[in-house]
């Protein structure tokens, strides 16, 4: 549905599908362009500073149906369980901070410290608490992505109008209608928005920690093909991640928008 004149309207399923597919090519155009100068790059400097697009699309296809062997199930399991775990924790933080200032207040302090900290530091020291491995990674996604997400909801749930809330309670609305009606319209931007940026922070830190701090991972193998001087798979890989993150915006967050937030668009 969208809003017209503060009314909502009915569209039809196969409008909000073109409206989708619309809203794609301008950024399909953008990936021509980036790709063409890419193309012209790699002409002037030479395969080995910048190998050619043609060459890396082949090189990522391969790891890719060798996923295994290039570890690339290992990153999506980690970056699954530690975004998965920061979601859930910092929204549902952030939901009880934005609701309760005193329970604001008691967690601002933290959470301004974790913000503060650099990621490749909270690597460090998850290397030497934890050792190598999943636990270190997986607890370095979390404790950088948790902030962020916790941010967004606590945001979205004070900016919630409280005439609104005055409204429902004057007219004995209920908390099942208030939640259906404005809680859930209300926050399902700001949640859906840190979902995005949860994923995209998420998958970087844990390449980052498995390159810095893993025997095994996407990272691992691109540390590896950075002491081979292999460029062509360490763009390869790069392609690859940049990839998952594209599919996860196109394919999960915006079909999201369109169908909880049509009058964004």
């Amino acid at each position: 549905m969208i809003l017209i004149d503060n009314v909502k309207k009915d569209r039809a399923v196969i409008n909000r599908v073109v409206d989708y597919l619309w809203g794609g090519f301008s950024g399909f155009a953008t990936i021509c362009l980036l790709i063409a100068l890419w193309q012209l790059g790699s002409e002037k400097f030479g395969e080995f500073m910048l190998p050619a697009p043609k060459v890396v699309f082949l090189k990522a296809y391969s790891l890719l149906l060798e996923y295994k062997a290039s570890e690339i199930n290992i990153t999506l399991f980690r970056s699954l369980v530690g975004v998965g775990t920061a979601c859930v924790i910092g929204i549902t933080l952030g939901l009880i901070a934005g609701a309760y200032n005193s329970f604001a207040a008691l967690l601002k302090p933290l959470i301004t410290v974790l913000l503060a900290m650099p990621p490749i530091i909270w690597i460090v020291m998850a290397i030497f608490w934890f050792g190598f491995g999943n636990f270190s990674t997986i607890f370095t996604i979390i404790i950088t992505v948790l902030p962020l997400t916790f941010a967004s909801s606590a945001v979205g749930m004070m900016s919630v109008s409280e005439e609104l809330k005055e409204m429902f309670d004057a007219y004995h609305l209920g908390l099942v209608r208030k939640i259906r009606h404005l809680y859930i319209p209300h926050l399902t931007g700001y949640i859906i928005s840190s979902l995005s940026v949860a994923v995209a922070m998420g998958v970087k830190i844990v390449i980052m920690a498995e390159l810095l701090g893993a025997n095994e991972g996407m990272g691992a193998k691109i540390a590896s093909a950075r002491v081979m001087l292999d460029t062509t798979e360490v763009m390869a890989y790069v392609v690859l991640v940049i990839t998952l993150i594209m599919l996860f915006e196109y394919l999960i967050i915006e079909p999201l928008k369109i169908a909880l937030m049509p009058w964004k668009r």
